[in-house]
């Protein structure tokens, strides 16, 4: 065999693995996906980058934003050049169980397929009822508001599977709305045709699994929408930062550095190593450098502050935290506040991560727009939960070195000091997040005060940490009581800011959405909790001198 022979048998022999790849569902090729990745489309009341698009799509359906190792952008074209194939696979989320049961599901199958939901007809039979509750203003029971979240994710599907998607600019400049990628009315025939006909032979490629084809209709279809309105769409730096931002997940990547702070701090501190405690800060700087870059870039990219839904209070909340940390370490040079806000930080944004919270950057409310008091007011009250957990963390560590280290008088005195200025700082901020609420609503609803649950939990978490401060001026508390105290407000901290926004219906209830049930591992940190508060108690009865 000559040489030449030999290449043309190893180019047929990629050529085939290449097809073969793409037969068992690999990836779009690079250059087609990058161009796919920066379509424009317009989702929930903002123009994006279909990546985005495709990410939030299937977190909301299947409750992650990718389906295992497969691009969400490979995952999404797929669903809707194949959908024959994707109407059997079980892509709509069921996480709760009595809906399971409602439908018929296995217990453990915690998703269902289009065709299963289709063929059974027992989630169409139970949305009559669902909807003229809703009609009717009536609150909806937790079973209820299950399946209608199962009926969203059915829309979504069907919409993905019917091609139902907003890729084309308006035709001129005054209107907003973008048309649907099959029926780009408005413009002229000629242009019609040249729209359809880009995107059915992107679609066509796609099920034949040709590479090249591929790549080049992909190229033609973004030439081809771009043409129809440049006006219309967002700016290129934004489209590509916003596709950076999801593809460097800045928040993973700082929780992995707030770990690595941790440990570098607690093995500093514990075995009296400055150099491992100076690595953590460190990793400890890093990491709250990414985790200001990517609120920043959530800022820059949704045009407002990065506290209009639940998951930005989760990344907020321990951003305050750090930067807090970092004032007192500056000022004390303890070691101790950068390890208690590293870990808050590591656990916050892990829930975050894991909890089903909405993370897309979407469009805020109608109440919470154009109002600076508000702005200020959320951004005020949230920076509190943020110092107040803060101190929680600190009187956990009180707790600990007050069970093992006995004769440590020092360290607990230090200690102290350390909780009652992080209180400080946290009661400060709450009653000041409180009376700016006061003004905003005021300014919208024309009262400062209306008991709403938000409110009334709110001051009662105040009068609890202020009655701590008072009580530790007057002699009436100390060290390990100051602790303990913390720690039962954190119980009311967690109340004002979850529970109300979840479980109580009031005129907060756009920070959560609708009842859901209570986490289980909400539960187990509640009942550790208590076996930590009943052990550091304990200790303290078996003294007879406490510190």
């Amino acid at each position: 065999m000559t040489s030449a022979d030999s290449l043309q048998v190893r180019g047929a022999v990629f050529t085939l693995a290449v097809l073969a790849l793409f037969a068992a569902g690999a990836s779009l090729p690079p250059d087609a996906l990058t161009t796919i990745r920066h379509l424009t489309i317009q989702h929930n009341g903002r123009n994006k980058p279909f990546d985005s698009f495709a990410r939030e799509t299937l977190a909301a359906m299947t409750g992650s934003p990718r389906r295992g190792s497969e691009d969400p952008v490979d995952t999404v074209l797929s669903i809707i050049a194949e959908p024959e194939r994707w109407q059997e696979e079980r892509l709509l989320a069921v996480p709760f169980l009595p809906l399971r049961e409602a439908l018929g599901m296995p217990a453990k199958a915690a998703h269902v397929s289009l065709s299963e939901l289709l063929a059974t007809r027992k989630l169409m039979k139970m949305l009559p009822s669902i909807a003229e509750k809703q009609r009717r203003d009536e609150k909806l029971s937790m079973l209820e508001n299950e399946t209608w979240d199962l009926y969203e994710r059915f829309v979504l599907l069907n919409d993905l599977l019917e091609q139902r998607l907003a890729l084309v600019p308006p035709p001129s400049s005054t209107e907003r709305t973008w048309l649907p990628i099959l029926e780009p009315t408005g413009y002229p025939e000629e242009r019609q045709l040249a729209v359809r006909h880009a995107w059915t032979a992107l679609l066509e490629s796609v099920r034949r699994h040709e590479p090249q084809a591929i790549a080049s209709s992909a190229h033609q279809l973004a030439v081809v929408l771009r043409r129809a309105n440049p006006s219309a769409y967002p700016a290129e730096w934004r489209l590509h930062w916003e596709v950076l931002y999801n593809r460097a997940a800045p928040f993973r990547a700082a929780r992995l550095l707030y770990l690595f702070a941790v440990v570098g701090l607690a093995l500093g501190l514990t075995a009296s190593r400055p150099a491992v405690a100076r690595i953590g800060l460190v990793a400890l700087g890093m990491a709250y450098v990414l985790h200001g870059v990517g609120i920043l870039s959530r800022v820059v990219l949704g045009g407002r502050p990065p506290v209009s839904n639940f998951y930005e209070t989760m990344l907020w909340l321990p951003f305050v935290a750090v930067t807090l940390a970092l004032v007192f370490e500056r000022i004390y040079h303890a070691r101790y506040f950068g390890l208690g806000a590293a870990t808050l930080a590591a656990i916050t944004l892990s829930l975050a991560d894991r909890l089903p919270l909405d993370s897309s950057i979407s469009p805020v409310v109608a109440v919470l727009r154009s109002n600076l008091w508000l702005t200020i007011h959320v951004l005020t009250i949230v920076a509190s939960y943020g110092a107040l957990a803060l101190a929680t963390v600190l009187a956990h560590l009180y707790g600990w070195f007050y069970m093992v280290r006995r004769r440590d008088a020092s360290t607990l005195l230090t200690f102290g000091t350390f909780l009652y200025r992080t209180l400080q700082v946290g009661v400060v901020l709450l009653a000041a997040g409180i009376m700016l609420g006061a003004v905003w609503a005021n300014a919208s609803w024309g009262r400062y005060w209306g008991w709403d649950p938000k409110e009334t939990w709110a001051l009662i978490t105040l009068l609890w940490f202020l009655a701590i401060l008072h009580g530790r001026f007057a002699g009436w508390i100390a060290g390990v009581g100051v602790a303990l105290a913390t720690i039962g407000g954190f119980f009311l901290l967690l109340m004002t800011y979850y529970g109300v926004s979840f479980y109580l219906v009031g005129l907060h209830s756009y920070a959560g959405g609708h009842a859901t049930p209570i986490p289980p591992l909400l539960i187990a940190y509640l009942v550790a909790e208590v076996v930590f508060l009943a052990a550091v108690g304990a200790t303290a009865l078996g003294r007879k001198r406490p510190a």
